[in-house]
């Protein structure tokens, strides 16, 4: 997307397009983006995206056309805002994209009296403008603040730990001084018996306590595995558990179901190799492998997979994918998560959250010490100390269970993006996540309750969400409903879709409503703006007499405007299933097919002209443009093809090429004859030794060949253009035709050296006329567009298959825009209109060249000189 981006900004110049539909889709993703200006120092801001502004808390303020610096005052003291800004210097000295390690950049906070710490990493593409220098920076913004407190805070739990642990070894020394003084004291010992009796009735009180917590853990561990399967089976999100090596498939949700083609129980307890043999030569069984083995995640967007339906058709989809390891108290993996998202973001790093059990690890050692010392003096506690033993790993191993479950459950959350919620329906509370608060506009503490909820809904709705809701509760059935919202924060509308299930009263709980909470809007949005778009072009195209088309990503028409069935009478089945190919004139079908195809080929936009036969049985003239679509994900989706009929224009073409053709020969007679009239006077001139009538003459024939070769190039088009022009091809040495045309080019002109360089002798089989015209027009351009006194050199050598002719002046240059039309008919280069000439020459060069087989081009540099090569067959 940052390419597409970039390649965007590239061809269109930026500031003319802010307001672009498609820089928008481009620009408007989830990366947090802004684009500056290359105004050093300043750096003022030109643009940014939604998510920037979540990103910097700039939700309230308006930073567009400050300065960098004035946006973001930052510290001066701060070696981060020093990084930011020779990150920034970098890009723009380098011309290079730029990644800026992690530094610290404080902001403003809800206060703006008030800042906030923020940790940032930034990616900095420079934006080169029409001259080539830079002149725009697009920089992408990542705010990973949470991700470096969350280190910062493990880093913590580390150096706690270490410090218990030296803690602990010195209390394992006080007991073992303990231990050799109850030796000593053993009389002093059976004399606090009832001491020892106390201990034993506080043990067996702790042991009542332990139990007990053990029972609420197991039912909060119950909750949560539910929760879990719960949200598994609710998520959009296409997730399921691969367990043990074999890859036994459990709790596959509907959304994975739908992407394997298969049911719950063709699918659930069985391998998925089984289920899917044609894994067996893709690379996903090594990589789950894999995880199991170094107990490594593995995560890759934009994945080719192939899928076999139960009737054994492959299908070909895109995804982007993540197994995550699943790992038991003893560190090894027993379960894979596997998520997948069908042609969506990128699976967004999962950060595994551990919770530290040092803590309660110290407390059963401490217990499990107490024990043993209290075997070895009383024999009669010996049976409540393997009692509260076992308690006590059951403890541990329920406690193990339980930190799996929740971070399952993490994972799941933070994989879709989701806001999650847990209503008490005899209360009506809401127990509601941070992002659910934010997509409902609720504030970020406090109680929340049904009516809090329902006040956001937009009234129309309220029937539908009930009627939802007492489904579920009576059929036990999920509940998904969407509809819109009034945020109480701002005001703003947004849609939402909740997803859950209610669960049924136990003991302990009251019977609840638990699931998930996703922000649609933007695809509700995207939606209409889709349906209103298409409802415009198809009004648009219907009312227009130029024939439109719509084809898809498999080269097959989908769409064709009323204006084709004038044309060809063809109704619009006939037309979907048969097109109109078929009646395009037999001359021009191959050529069209060609370039139709070499285009889908490589995706690029392509223009054909082409003949078609009407409903009344005459070819019409049509002018094809055909550019590709892509949709917002950058995938190919096939062409639109404009037609516009140009059969007047052909007439009126060929009328104007006879005229030319009829006048240039008829000019061709009276010239003939002024030219012997014009060497007759010459040599009485020379007879009469009469220099100042020689010289004059001398000037009227060079006029009157320059006259003859501009008539003869208009003859040549216009035969061209007919049909007629014909090549004579004969071997000749093309060493010999070069020194002739040095040699005449140095009779008619004395203003420049012509510096002629043949490195081997060359035979080639050509039209030797054509070919000297070709030079000929080379050696008179550089004459015409170069300095008088400079030099112009011509080359001539071969390569394994061409020869290849150069001719290089030292002239005025010719821009890149001008280069890629130069050989156009009738084109020349806008500041040139002051030299004489039509623009016929290097288009008739250029088609001389293509009809041997050989290829003309140019190679220029404004105010340094040009070179025109041109290579024919060996």
């Amino acid at each position: 997307m940052l390419y597409s981006l970039k390649l965007f900004i590239r061809i269109i110049p930026l500031m003319n397009h802010l307001d672009s539909p498609l820089f928008k889709a481009l620009f408007d993703t989830n990366a947090p983006r802004i684009v500056l200006k290359a105004n050093a120092p300043d750096f003022t801001i030109l643009a940014y995206n939604e998510a920037y502004k979540v990103a910097t808390n700039n939700n309230n303020r308006e930073i567009s056309g400050m300065s960098l610096w004035q946006a973001y005052p930052g510290e001066e003291s701060l070696i981060g805002k020093k990084v930011l800004a020779d990150g920034l210097m970098l890009a723009l000295e380098t011309k290079q994209a730029t990644k800026l390690p992690v530094f610290e950049y404080k902001i403003p906070d809800n206060d703006p009296t008030e800042t906030q710490e923020s940790w940032w990493q930034l990616e900095i593409m420079p934006i080169p403008g029409n001259d080539g220098k830079t002149e725009f920076l697009l920089t992408t913004t990542h705010n990973i603040t949470a991700l470096v407190l969350r280190e910062r805070n493990f880093d913590s739990s580390v150096q706690r730990e270490e410090d218990l642990s030296r803690k602990l070894a010195d209390t394992h020394e006080q007991l073992a001084a303990s231990n050799e003084e109850l030796q000593a004291s053993i009389e002093e010992l059976l004399t606090s018996n009832h001491a020892l009796s106390k201990s034993r009735h506080d043990l067996e009180s702790l042991n009542i306590q332990l139990e007990e917590r053990i029972l609420r853990r197991t039912n909060d561990l119950e909750f949560n595995r539910h929760l879990l399967q719960s949200i598994i089976q609710t998520t959009p999100v296409a997730m399921t558990l691969l367990v043990g090596g074999s890859l036994i498939i459990e709790h596959p949700n509907p959304p994975m179901l739908n992407i394997w083609q298969r049911t719950w129980g063709e699918t659930v307890g069985k391998s998925i190799i089984d289920v899917f043999p044609e894994l067996k030569g893709q690379q996903f069984p090594k990589l789950l492998a894999n995880v199991f083995e170094t107990g490594q995640k593995i995560a890759m967007p934009e994945v080719v997979v192939d899928i076999s339906s139960k009737e054994g058709n492959i299908k070909q989809i895109y995804v982007n994918f993540s197994y995550d390891p699943i790992f038991d108290g003893k560190g090894k993996v027993v379960y894979i998560l596997a998520t997948v998202m069908d042609i969506t973001e990128s699976v967004e790093s999962r950060k595994k959250l551990e919770e530290s059990k040092v803590a309660l690890q110290f407390t059963i050692e401490e217990l499990a010490a107490s024990n043993e010392e209290l075997a070895a003096t009383n024999e009669e506690l010996a049976t409540t100390n393997e009692e509260l033993q076992e308690s006590q790993d059951s403890l541990f191993l329920k406690n193990e269970e339980l930190a799996d479950a929740e971070e399952n459950l993490g994972l799941a959350l933070e994989s879709g993006n989701l806001g999650t919620y847990s209503v008490d329906l005899v209360s009506r509370k809401f127990e509601i996540s941070n992002r659910a608060r934010e997509f409902y506009g609720l504030a970020e503490t406090g109680d929340i309750f049904w009516g809090d909820v329902v006040a956001t809904v937009v009234p129309s709705y309220l029937p539908i969400i009930e009627k939802a809701r007492n489904k579920a509760l009576i059929k036990g059935l999920p509940y998904d409903v969407q509809y819109p919202i009034i945020q109480k924060s701002n005001g703003e509308l947004r849609w939402i879709r909740v997803v859950g299930k209610s669960t049924e009263n136990s003991k302990t709980k009251a019977a609840k409503f638990i699931g998930v909470i996703i922000d649609i809007t933007k695809e509700i949005d995207d939606r209409q703006k889709i349906e209103d778009s298409e409802k415009r072009f198809r009004t648009m195209a219907e009312g227009t007499d130029v024939l439109i088309a719509v084809g898809d990503e498999t080269n097959m028409f989908t769409y064709f405007n009323d204006a084709w069935f004038k044309l060809t009478g063809r109704s619009m089945e006939n037309l979907l299933q048969l097109g109109w190919v078929d009646l395009i004139h037999p001359d021009d079908k191959e050529r069209y097919n060609s370039i139709q195809l070499n285009a889908f080929d490589q995706k690029i936009p392509f223009t054909s002209e082409f003949r078609i036969l009407n409903k009344e049985g005459e070819y019409r003239w049509l002018l094809a443009k055909s550019p590709p679509r892509f949709n917002t994900n950058g995938l190919f989706v096939g062409y639109i093809s404009t037609c516009v009929d140009i059969t007047e224009l052909k007439k009126d073409e060929q009328r104007k090429n006879d005229f030319i053709g009829m006048v240039s020969h008829e000019l061709k007679t009276p010239l003939t004859a002024i030219n012997g009239f014009v060497q007759v006077l010459q040599s009485r001139a020379r007879k009469t030794q009469d220099e100042y009538y020689g010289n004059a003459l001398g000037k009227t024939h060079n006029q009157i060949k320059k006259m003859t070769t501009m008539i003869n190039g208009f003859l040549n088009v216009s035969r061209l253009e007919s049909g007629k022009l014909s090549i004579q091809k004969i071997d000749f040495s093309l060493n010999d035709l070069l020194r002739e045309m040095v040699e005449e080019s140095d009779l008619i002109q004395y203003s420049h050296s012509i510096d002629l360089s043949i490195k081997e002798p060359i035979i080639i089989n050509a039209d030797r006329d054509k070919i000297g015209s070709v030079i000929s027009n080379l050696l008179s351009n550089a004459v015409k567009y170069s300095n008088a006194g400079t030099v112009i050199d011509i080359n001539c050598y071969t390569d394994e298959q061409n020869a290849i002719v150069s001719v290089k002046d030292q002239g005025i240059g010719i821009s890149a825009e001008d280069s890629a039309k130069l050989f156009q008919r009738y084109y020349r280069v806008g500041s040139n209109h002051t030299i004489s000439g039509f623009g016929i020459g290097l288009y008739l060069s250029a088609e001389i060249i293509e009809r041997h087989d050989g290829r003309i081009w140019v190679e220029s540099k404004e105010n340094v000189g040009s070179t025109f090569y041109f290579s024919l067959p060996l």
